[in-house]
């Protein structure tokens, strides 16, 4: 299959529980190509986590894990 047109005809011929199979991976796929890297989540989430007051050695517990 090369084309679009190929992977819809192949599509209307499967089953319904390879479809639903199918669906299901296709939304996997959706969910990982927009997640934001590893990296990028931990950063949202370091993002301003060091309050007033707080001590270096919480600082250093943070941005190893040990929340």
């Amino acid at each position: 299959m090369s084309n679009i047109a190929e992977i819809e005809a192949a599509i209307e011929n499967l089953p319904d529980p390879q479809v639903d199979q199918l669906a299901h991976w296709l939304e996997t796929l959706r969910q990982r190509r927009t997640a934001p890297p590893p990296v990028e989540s931990w950063l949202q989430r370091a993002r301003g986590a060091a309050l007033p007051g707080m001590k270096s050695k919480d600082v250093m517990a943070l941005t190893r894990g040990e929340e």
